[in-house]
């Protein structure tokens, strides 16, 4: 007997679930706007400090607090680019340009892999974002691909101080910009999928990487025409914004091994943080609530989580932080592949890689078979 779990679709979930939540937890946020003004009022206060003060420790501290701001302008500029806070419109591009860019992020380029591609292909084959397979760590580019995992991705033999693995968002960055132009469908080794980029697209992140150019220059002058003041307001700073955001994003997903196509609630999992992180950070913490309706505004992704406990108890991952990152760096250098499948006759991604053993494998459980029916039943 199969005792894999059936894969259901974002919108077999969301037709049980989004009759139960108010209205207005779809309606624009646009009061967040203002949250993008205090950050951007904190990160030109400790421009100003790092211009005026010398000393080690004091731009130690405010470049710590300019990455913190960063990063909490990453969660705004995530939900903005999904539409939660502004309609479609040439100013809300040109937000993402700037938000986007303050973290060297060009706005398509996160558009291509984020909205379209890992949202859609999340825990499959071709999802930008999954670690790398052991078939191909054993492929032609294997010894690149195992270098990066070793140095900037958790697992079991890699050390727990190795500050790779905070740096993970700047590489990954750094590569998905590389890939964006090289010809046709070829890409880097160390990248596990592309996403289809025209001639347009090539050209605004053109635009939009000139546009972090002259905000890098800006910088610049606004600590003195300093290099080492530079240094801390501008590389050091993005290094603290991705080891704060890569504390989140590690947990999204990497507990969970690949599939026929992306099931929010098996191949997600939020977590357990303090209340003051989840609102300084939008609820960033509820990630299987996002993926379950990336345009919703976060303000209301507990009460989705609440639903989701309440509605899918077998199925819903959301673990103490704490217990998230152990099972971390208790994972193995490759992705593990479950079994999971949408009918009878479904077969994992990878049949070769049907005994991999890893410690995600407490997450299946044994399909319910009546679970929609059941639930369908509960919200009539």
């Amino acid at each position: 007997m199969d005792t894999s779990p059936q894969l259901l679709t974002r919108g077999q979930y969301a037709a049980i679930v989004k009759p139960l939540l108010p209205a207005e937890a779809f309606a624009l946020s646009k009061r967040k706007l203002w949250q993008c003004v205090a950050h951007l009022v904190v990160i030109a206060l400790c421009l100003w400090g790092i211009r005026e003060w010398t000393y080690l420790l004091a731009r130690f501290a405010l470049s710590a607090t300019i990455g913190h701001s960063l990063t909490c302008l990453v969660f705004l500029a995530h939900e903005l680019s999904h539409g939660a806070m502004m309609g479609r419109s040439r100013w809300r591009y040109l937000l993402e340009v700037f938000l986007w860019g303050m973290n060297m992020i060009p706005a398509t380029m996160w558009r291509k892999l984020h909205n379209e591609n890992h949202h859609a292909n999340a825990n499959t084959v071709n999802d930008p974002d999954r670690y790398f397979r052991q078939s191909e760590l054993e492929a032609p580019g294997g010894a690149w691909r195992r270098w990066y995992a070793r140095f900037f991705m958790p697992h079991r033999l890699t050390s727990r101080w190795n500050l790779g693995v905070g740096f993970h968002f700047v590489t990954y960055i750094l590569r998905h910009l590389a890939t964006v132009f090289y010809p046709g469908a070829s890409r880097p080794a160390i990248v596990t999928f592309k996403p289809d980029y025209r001639a347009g697209d090539r050209w605004r992140i053109l635009f939009e990487v000139a546009c972090i150019v002259g905000w890098q220059v800006a910088i610049y002058f606004a600590v003195g025409q300093s290099l080492s003041g530079w240094l801390w307001a501008g590389p050091i700073a993005l290094l603290f914004t991705s080891t704060y955001a890569m504390s989140y994003i590690w947990t999204n997903h990497y507990l969970h091994g690949l599939a026929e196509f992306h099931d929010p609630l098996l191949g997600s999992t939020s977590i357990d943080v303090p209340p003051l992180f989840d609102r300084l950070h939008s609820n960033f913490s509820y990630h299987t609530e996002h993926h379950l309706f990336p345009s919703m505004s976060s303000d209301y992704y507990p009460l989705v989580s609440q639903i989701l406990r309440e509605r899918f108890p077998e199925r819903y991952h959301r673990l103490s932080y704490r217990d998230a990152w152990r099972k971390l760096w208790r994972g193995e250098l490759h992705i593990v592949e479950q079994p999971a499948v949408a009918t009878p006759t479904s077969t994992i991604v990878d049949p070769e890689a049907a005994n991999l053993i890893g410690p995600h494998q407490d997450f299946i459980a044994a399909p319910d078979t009546a679970l929609l029916s059941t639930s369908a039943q509960a919200t009539g």
